[in-house]
């Protein structure tokens, strides 16, 4: 067989394999088509590195020839549905940084998409992670799968085990260019468009049929939301409880009354608005991470700043499993993050609720992954929620912000 024949051989495969996938995934023909098979140079083996059939994140797949010949044009198909899905749910984005997190990253990026694979009667290859081979729960986001991974591989390790094979997956996955990728592909504009096209005919499909699986529904409803800025957010709900508080009057005796001409010798009160005290609550468990508490603080505390004074001072009470003393700043910079274990927020809040003065406003800083009072506080309390899984009470005002935000 010639170079030329051995190209069109594997285009052909390409092809085929393509077609059997928007026939198994026809609510993700338009993706699987908007792929760009690229052909690399044929080794004298079949590379282990593009069993996979990597992608990068302009929407090119990498075949090797040796590869693709040797793998049934059902297996590729299975591979092109799976590298479409961590195009589509950005996991080059979400990905962690550093160089040690990448690997357990792809598989916990793996699990969340082969999880709706397996709901659509689509097994993976053998030695492909596999949330219900490996008995974890169902529908979770790779954030949630990383620990899950990381205490199954510990648990398998100390009985000699191994979790799966290491499959890389490219730069789709992780955002970290391989060698092998070129500069060609689709741009950001032409991304954004295909997602969008494609998340309206999922949801079209799964009201007129019902049978897209969960993920692919729950992507495509948070791609059409409108989204909100989450600054936005926070600054709105805080200054709304701030200004709750500061809308209380009292009587007081520091300053005379306007009347106290028409008492008499009776020195009459007058009546002044509060500056509202403020706590700040930080959940410091190891759940949360510092680099997005600290960036959190400086919003926070500019925008309470702004409603209460530039001149006040502001109480910040670290807590994990349990309270640690008060700080009183001026600056986001000045608070000294300590904690570490677990999470209870419960006892945040008691601390806080303790204070004297008793505070008129708590805000707290957490994932939201921690056990709440069951009554609400004498406070006004204002929940950060930090990334998607967490939730906070009724009684509680919420502003939800991305793990990664920025």
């Amino acid at each position: 067989m010639t170079a030329t024949e051995g190209t069109e051989a594997v285009g052909a495969r390409i092809a085929a394999a393509r077609l059997w996938a928007a026939h198994q995934a026809p609510y993700l023909a338009s993706a699987l088509f908007a792929l760009n098979p690229v052909i690399l140079d044929a080794g004298p083996v079949a590379d282990p590195r593009f069993r996979g059939f990597p992608a990068d994140t302009r929407w090119n797949v990498y075949v090797e020839p040796g590869r693709a010949l040797a793998t049934p044009v059902e297996e590729i198909g299975w591979w092109l549905l799976h590298q479409v899905g961590h195009l589509v749910r950005g996991h080059a984005d979400r990905s962690p940084t550093g160089d040690d997190a990448g690997h357990r990253w792809n598989q916990a990026a793996d699990a969340e998409i082969n999880d709706d694979l397996e709901a659509d009667d689509l097994a993976g290859p053998a030695g492909v992670v596999s949330p219900a081979g490996l008995g974890l729960p169902a529908n979770r986001t790779a954030e949630e799968y990383v620990p899950m991974l990381d205490v199954l591989a510990d648990a398998l390790g100390r009985g000699g085990g191994a979790l799966v094979e290491a499959i890389d997956c490219g730069s789709a996955v992780d955002g970290r260019e391989r060698p092998y990728e070129d500069g060609g592909g689709l741009g950001r504009l032409d991304r954004e468009l295909l997602e969008r096209s494609l998340a309206a005919a999922i949801q079209e499909r799964a009201a007129a049929r019902g049978d897209v699986p969960a993920g692919w529904r729950r992507w495509a409803e948070d791609r059409t939301r409108p989204a909100v800025d989450w600054r936005a957010r926070l600054g709105a709900v805080i200054r709304l409880g701030l200004r709750t508080v500061a809308g209380q009057v009292d009587f007081s005796y520091r300053r005379p009354s306007r009347r106290a001409g028409a008492y008499g010798d009776v020195v009459p009160p007058s009546l002044v608005r509060r500056v509202p005290e403020t706590v700040l609550v930080i959940d410091t468990s190891g759940s949360v991470g510092d680099d997005v508490l600290s960036r959190l603080l400086v919003e926070v505390t500019g925008i309470v700043r702004a409603v209460a004074g530039p001149g006040r001072r502001l109480r910040a009470l670290c807590c994990d499993a349990r309270p640690y003393p008060v700080q009183e700043v001026r600056r986001a910079s000045d608070i000294a993050l300590v904690g570490g274990g677990g999470t209870d927020m419960r006892a945040g809040l008691a601390a806080a609720a303790a204070l004297r003065p008793r505070p008129d406003l708590v805000v707290v800083l957490t994932d939201g992954d921690t056990p709440w009072p069951e009554r609400r506080p004498a406070a006004h309390v204002v929940a950060c929620l930090i990334g998607a899984g967490g939730t906070a009470p009724d009684w509680a005002a919420v502003a939800r912000v991305p793990a990664g935000a920025s």
